[in-house]
Formats: structure tokens, sequence, C-alpha cells
């Protein structure tokens, strides 16, 4: 009998030890950097020497500072980018599921910005948009003068080519590859049963494709809204280092310019943890969607 007890107990905690490693990489380096950001955000400290507690001085200080409103507009915008950076890459993948000739060439090409990264391809978009730059001179030689615009020294026009080349065509690629994955696993039968309804591609694609990934559609949705929220930074320190002036400059922006260019780490603290909270309620959301997802299946 003791024999017996011991190896249940034994065997109770098997799972426990597997998933160790786990928590303990989740313990160091997600759950210690988030605690001990909340606790820097109440005090004055330049990232060395000694840490002088103020309470919530940043906080008020942030929530009286202009840049950080600005911040948070400029990531509103951002966001607006979402569904056509949801819609398109859909469309696309829609058509490809068709088979569109040249087809491979073309996942090449809008693929690419996956392969070179935000930094490389930060740098590259900063080329592109210049005043006389490679878009500009190809608009000029083909006599279409008036697109030929200053894209990144006017800033309402700086900030939604941000929103167009990081939110949208930037993410294209991945988003084909996520949704044509999506769309291989969507049952046959509904497609020829569409077909002999009489259905055209438009009504099977709204009636058919899109229910059928409507949970890849959600957790793309969520997945957007983390990427501009919490990866952008090193595709606008390249593109428009946050400007002109502050049109550029979100969030994340902000982290490091309080941090690392006024050497406030308990400030940027303060702004990291805005941003936290931001992200922890989306991926609330998020993890709703899936239960949610589940109980209908």
């Amino acid at each position: 009998m003791k024999h017996l007890t011991s190896i249940v107990k034994r065997e109770s905690m098997e799972p426990y030890l597997l998933i160790a490693p786990l928590l303990l990489l989740l313990l160091v380096f997600i759950l210690y950097p988030v605690v001990a950001n909340i606790y820097l955000s109440f005090f004055k400290w330049k990232g060395m020497g000694k840490a002088t507690f103020i309470g919530l001085d940043n906080y008020r200080t942030m929530f009286a500072d202009e840049t950080f409103w600005i911040s948070i507009k400029n990531t509103l915008v951002l966001l607006l980018y979402i569904p056509l950076g949801v819609i398109l890459p859909i469309l696309i993948s829609a058509l490809l599921r068709e088979g569109l000739k040249g087809w491979s060439l073309f996942r090449a090409i809008i693929y690419l910005p996956n392969i070179l990264g935000y930094v490389i391809m930060g740098m590259i978009s900063s080329i592109m948009f210049r005043k006389l730059g490679p878009i500009n001179n190809v608009l000029i030689h083909l006599g279409l003068d008036a697109f030929a615009l200053d894209w990144l020294s006017k800033p309402d026009l700086a900030l939604n080519t941000l929103g167009l080349v990081y939110g949208v065509w930037l993410r294209l690629g991945f988003g084909c590859i996520f949704f044509l994955a999506a769309m291989s696993s969507i049952d046959e039968s509904l497609y020829d049963a569409a077909k002999i309804d009489g259905a055209l591609w438009w009504r099977t694609f709204w009636n058919v494709t899109i229910p059928s990934i409507r949970f890849s559609i959600e957790f793309w949705i969520v997945l957007s809204f983390i990427e501009i929220l919490a990866r952008a930074f090193p595709f606008i320190y390249t593109f428009s280092r946050g400007g002109p002036g502050f049109a550029t400059f979100t969030l994340e922006y902000g982290i490091y310019n309080a941090g690392f260019v006024a050497f406030n780490m308990g400030y940027a603290s303060t702004w990291a943890s805005v941003l936290f909270v931001v992200c922890a309620i989306i991926a609330v959301f998020q993890v709703a969607l899936m239960r949610k997802n589940s109980d209908v299946q």
C-alpha cells in the first residue's frame, strides 16, 4: 500500500516537474521584469546610483506631460489601420487560394519584409519615402507630380505613412501565409455546395470563407494590436525617429526617450506600466474570445 501511494505521489508530481523549466523562465523573464518595472515607477532613478522614492510623482508628471497625450493620439491613429491590415491579407489569401498565376514570385515579394526585419525595413522605407527618394522619382517620371509628396516632413502625412507601411504593408506577407494556412483547413465540400447553389466568388468568400476562419481573424486582430502597441519601436526608430517633431511619437517610443535619452528610468517605467496595462487588457480580451469560441464549438 505504501509503495502504491509513493507511485501515485511521484506520478502526480511529474507534470509539475515537466513545466518547472517553463515556469522558471516565465518568472525570471516576464513576471520579475513586470514587477520590477512597476516598483521602479515610484522612484526617481537615472539607471545608476541610488534610487529616490517619490511616490506617485512620476504618474502626475506623465499625465501632465503633453508628449504622453500626443503619443496616445498617435497610437490610436495607428490602430485605425488594423482593419485594412486584416482585410487586405484575407482578400489576397482568398485569391491566392484560387491558384493565381505567378503567385510564387508574388509570395516572395510580399513576404520579403518579414525576412529582412523591422530595423532594415525601417531604414529602407526611410530612404524610399524621402522627398527626393525613389518613390517620388518614379511618380515624377510617370507625370504624377501631384502625388510626389513630402512624406516624412509633414506631421499628418508622416503618421499616416507610418500606419500604411508598418500597419499594413510590412505585415502583409505574414498575414497572407497565416490566412492561407487557416483557409487550408476549410472543408472543400462547403465550396462545392456553394458552387451547386450558384453562389458567386464574393458571396462564397463572405458566407463560407469568413465564417470558417473567424477564430483566425480574431486572433490576427489581437496580434495586430500587440504589434502596433509593443513592437513598433525598431521600425519607428529607423523610419522617422518619432518625428517630424512628435508626429510619429508613440507610447513605446516614449519609453525609450525617457529612459535612454533623458536617462530617467523611473519615469520610463511609468510609461511602460501604462503600456503593460493596455497590453494586459488586450490579452484578457483575447482569452475571453478563445473561451467564447471553444464554448460555441
